[in-house]
């Protein structure tokens, strides 16, 4: 039986959307540095420009506009790829200390993921969209399942279950 199998299902779950996340991350990148070298940044223009021409849906006026933000900058094709690479990072990172069982994993996690709970909500207060409130919410989600057993792990150690004993 290995370490993994032997964590609570929450544990197994972060650790698995974690990972999943991670790679996806590094496969994007990989994209990103690819498209950079190859023109990707000029085609990813003109489809832009194209599709504000002809689309008549209002989504393509979005989709057309952040793609041109996306693209406007001589670099923002390797600064996306970096910041994919470290984000892949810093969520391998929290995987693995979470799957050894790290006790700072837990904490990292929560730091990580609680920093980034008020650009959401922001972000949410300006536009609902479906996506971004199924992101807050497992966000919130993983914060909160990891304080409750962090404090439930604190309590365990450091009397909650003490010595029966022992007098006071």
């Amino acid at each position: 039986m290995t370490a993994l199998t032997t964590r609570p299902a929450g544990v197994r779950i972060i650790v698995a959307y974690k990972m999943a996340k991670a790679i996806l991350q590094v496969a994007a990148a990989l994209l990103l540095f690819y498209g950079a070298t190859h023109g990707l940044a000029a085609a990813l223009a003109e489809f832009a420009e194209n599709l504000r021409e002809h689309a008549v849906h209002a989504w393509s006026n979005v989709v057309a506009a952040a793609l041109l933000r996306f693209t406007k900058g001589r670099h923002s094709l390797w600064l996306a790829a970096y910041a994919l690479l470290g984000d892949a990072l810093l969520s391998a990172l929290e995987a693995w200390a979470l799957w050894r069982g790290f006790a700072w994993g837990s904490w990292l996690i929560v730091g990580a993921t609680a920093c980034l709970l008020p650009f959401e909500i922001h972000a949410l207060a300006r536009h609902i969209r479906v996506g971004r409130v199924v992101l807050f919410l497992v966000n919130l989600a993983i914060v909160a399942y990891l304080l409750r057993r962090v404090a439930g792990e604190h309590l365990h150690r450091h009397g909650a279950h003490s010595d029966p004993n022992r007098r006071p």
